[in-house]
C-alpha cells in the first residue's frame, strides 16, 4: 500500500502544474484573446483554475495508482475528467482561445484501458500536464501575479476537498475510496498552490500563515495512504472544520 503521508510533505516544497502558474513568475504563454461566447458557460478565472486544477489532482492520484499496479481504479480516475469536467471548462477554453486538450485526456485513458506500461501512461499524463499549464498561463499576468487569485483558487477547491472527503465516510468509516482518492489529489494540487504563496503570505502575515501551516499539517493526516484505511485518521466533520478555517483564513488575506 501506497503510503501517502510523505507525498503530501514533499508537495509542501513542490511545484505542482497549477502553483507554478500562479506564483507570478513570468512565462511565456501571452494571454489570450477573449472571442465571443455566451457568458453563462463561461467560468470566472478562480473557477476556471480550480476546474484545471481538479484535471490536475485525478490525473496525479490515477498515476500513483496505475504505477502501484491498481488499473481499476487509476481508470476511473482517467475518465471523470473527459466525462464530467472537460464539458464544463470547455466553452472557457475557447472563450480563452487557447489550446484544448481533449484528444491528451483520451489518449490517457486509452493507453490505461489497453493496459500500456506504467511509463507510457506517465508520458500520457505529462502531455495532459503541459496543456493545462498553457491553459493556467492563459490568464492576464495581473491575475496570475496577484496572491489573491492563486488564494481563491486554493479555497474553492479545499471546498470540494472537504465535500469528496465526505461522501466518502459512512457510519463512520471510509466506504468510498474514490471519494477519498479525489479529496487527496485535489488536496496535493491545493498544497502546491500555497506553497508558491508562501513567501508574499508569510511577509505579509506572519501569524495568519503560521496558523494556515498548521491547519495543513493537521488536515493532510487525513490521508496516511493512497489506498483508504477503513477507519479514517479524521472523521468527516474534523476535515470539514478544518477546510473552513482554512478557507477563511485565505479568504480574509
Amino acid at each position: 500500500m501506497t503510503d501517502t503521508r510523505s507525498t503530501l510533505r514533499i508537495a509542501l516544497g513542490a511545484v505542482l502544474i497549477l502553483g507554478a502558474t500562479l506564483s507570478g513568475a513570468p512565462t511565456s504563454a501571452t494571454a489570450a484573446t477573449t472571442v465571443a461566447s455566451p457568458a453563462a458557460a463561461v467560468l470566472q478565472t478562480p473557477d476556471f483554475v480550480a476546474q484545471l486544477g481538479y484535471v490536475e489532482g485525478h490525473l496525479r492520484v490515477g498515476g500513483a495508482l496505475y504505477a502501484d499496479g491498481r488499473r481499476e481504479e487509476a481508470l476511473v480516475h482517467f475518465r471523470h475528467p473527459a466525462g464530467h469536467i472537460y464539458p464544463l471548462i470547455a466553452p472557457s477554453i475557447a472563450a480563452r482561445g487557447i489550446a484544448g486538450f481533449e484528444a491528451e485526456l483520451d489518449g490517457v485513458r486509452r493507453a490505461a484501458e489497453a493496459g500500456k506500461p506504467a511509463a507510457e501512461v506517465s508520458a500520457a499524463i505529462d502531455a495532459v500536464m503541459a496543456k493545462l499549464k498553457a491553459a493556467a498561463s492563459s490568464v492576464p499576468v495581473e491575475e496570475r501575479r496577484d496572491i489573491h487569485t492563486g488564494l481563491k483558487v486554493a479555497s474553492l477547491m479545499l471546498d470540494t476537498v472537504a465535500a469528496e472527503y465526505g461522501r466518502a465516510i459512512t457510519g463512520g468509516r471510509i466506504t468510498g475510496a474514490v471519494g477519498y482518492q479525489d479529496s487527496l489529489g485535489f488536496m496535493q494540487v491545493v498544497i502546491g498552490i500555497l506553497r508558491q504563496a508562501q513567501p508574499r503570505f508569510q511577509e505579509a502575515d506572519p501569524d495568519r500563515w503560521k496558523a494556515v501551516a498548521g491547519d495543513l499539517r493537521q488536515l493532510a493526516r487525513a490521508w496516511p495512504s493512497l489506498v483508504p484505511p477503513a477507519e479514517p485518521v479524521l472523521s468527516a466533520d474534523e476535515v470539514g472544520a478544518l477546510t473552513s478555517r482554512l478557507r477563511l483564513a485565505l479568504d480574509g488575506f
